[in-house]
């Protein structure tokens, strides 16, 4: 599908051959305004220059006047337009273009050698100069040739031999470097393009693992995510009688059923610009406000956790239809619930693991804490619980639906600490 016609050097494949033309434009395009730029100079300075010599008749300034208009009107359009006209265009200039010059100026253009030298100059700046493709550059530099050719009809075979070795053989030369500069671009374009596929399949992938936010660091900062201080919010959730439930399960089952429920998961936890730190078990650990700052983040971990518990009742209608539920039910589990805590402080986050393996992560006292707040769910009859830190950081509305649900006695701790549920 990749292959290259060795006759025409182009691609086989047509959506392949358009990525490249596209691909080939967007490098040449500003070359083109310069070329514009340059013929409306000349032809403006060639209409000066016949106003100068008293030769400003309309049989004489007619062709240079059009080709004036025509060319500021190229200038003037629109990058759309000139997408899909500019090079067709001054393709079809360079057929006429030497034909015109022998009309203009025919009696010094056709003595020798300008029949060999002006073709063959013509031809070294459409091939050479010109960034078109080799079929392109071969018709256009062909034209030169075919229009002096028909000029030696006067002249006899010696001259006419003597033109071929002029012309002819310096124009094959340029037409055969032309076809391998033109098959050598095509397959630089065709690395380049698995080097992109590669890069966007690698984007991808690390999206897929570590999401946007995070995968965008790693790739700015080729991997080296050096630890620093950050105040953030941790959040961890787990499910609750999670073995119980799974017990009947075959392990197909209750890894559909898993990632089901992480799925949806995922998709309210990037809603609050959360990042998903890990997956343990039927645990998920979050934080807020790393890699990148996150203001709110306190508010934005307890709204993330009402959200959740939103969906999480909205899967439990889902797995009661299709029979999912059947599972938990014969255990006396009327529906799966989820504990949530979170609690906010100082970490250190970023690259934890040894020098064959690393993760991104946070590490300190408020990750402890939050995964203590977790499991503190059992003892207090709550599903989301939260530190004082969290509590004293919400906004009226969210303050409002909160209550203390009493105290805690943390590892390390002297004092009791006071813990709320919404």
């Amino acid at each position: 599908m990749n292959k290259i016609d060795k006759i025409n050097c182009t691609f086989k494949d047509n959506d392949l051959e358009n990525k490249y033309l596209d691909d080939k434009w967007e490098k040449v395009s500003s070359f083109y305004s310069y070329v514009l730029i340059v013929m409306i100079i000349g032809v403006g300075l060639l209409l000066i220059s016949l106003y100068l010599r008293g030769t400003f008749a309309i049989k004489n300034i007619l062709v240079p006047a059009s080709l004036f208009i025509i060319t500021m009107f190229l200038y003037l359009m629109s990058k759309k337009l000139k997408k899909l006209y500019l090079e067709k265009c001054l393709f079809l200039m360079g057929i006429i273009s030497m034909p015109l010059m022998f009309y203009l100026d025919f009696e010094r253009l056709s003595n020798l050698p300008h029949i060999a030298f002006m073709p063959l100059m013509q031809s070294i700046i459409w091939i050479s100069i010109f960034p078109f493709t080799f079929i392109q550059s071969t018709i256009v530099s062909s034209v030169p040739f075919l229009t002096s050719l028909t000029l030696l009809t006067n002249y006899n075979s010696i001259n006419l031999v003597l033109y071929v070795f002029l012309y002819f053989f310096p124009h094959i030369l340029l037409v055969s470097n032309k076809w391998k500069s033109e098959r050598e671009s095509r397959m630089n374009f065709l690395k380049t393009l698995v080097i992109r596929n590669n890069e966007k399949l690698m984007q991808t992938t690390l999206k897929r693992y570590f999401g946007d936010e995070l995968s965008d660091k790693i790739i700015s900062q080729e991997g080296e995510l050096e630890g620093e201080n950050r105040w953030v919010s941790i959040l961890f959730t787990d499910i609750s009688d999670y073995s119980t439930i799974t017990e009947n399960m075959a392990p197909e089952v209750a890894l559909e059923f898993l990632n089901e429920y992480f799925s949806e998961m995922h998709n309210v936890i990037k809603e609050f610009n959360g990042q998903i730190l890990n997956y343990i078990g039927d645990s998920i650990m979050v934080v807020f406000g790393a890699p990148n700052k996150l203001k709110g983040h306190e508010n934005k971990a307890i709204e993330c956790s009402l959200k959740m518990r939103e969906k999480l009742a909205e899967l439990n209608q889902l797995w009661e239809k299709n029979d999912t539920s059947r599972y938990w039910k014969n255990h006396g589990i009327e529906s799966i619930k989820m504990r949530i805590g979170v609690h906010s402080g100082s970490v250190i986050a970023g690259n934890v693991g040894s020098v064959d393996m690393i993760q991104y992560s946070t590490i300190g006292d408020t990750v402890n804490v939050a995964a203590r707040l977790e499991k503190a769910n059992k003892e207090f009859g709550t599903e989301i619980l939260f530190g004082d830190e969290v509590y004293t950081s919400l906004t009226k509305t969210l303050h409002s639906k909160s209550k203390l649900s009493g105290e805690i006695i943390l590892k390390g701790r002297a004092k009791p600490t006071k813990v709320y549920s919404i």
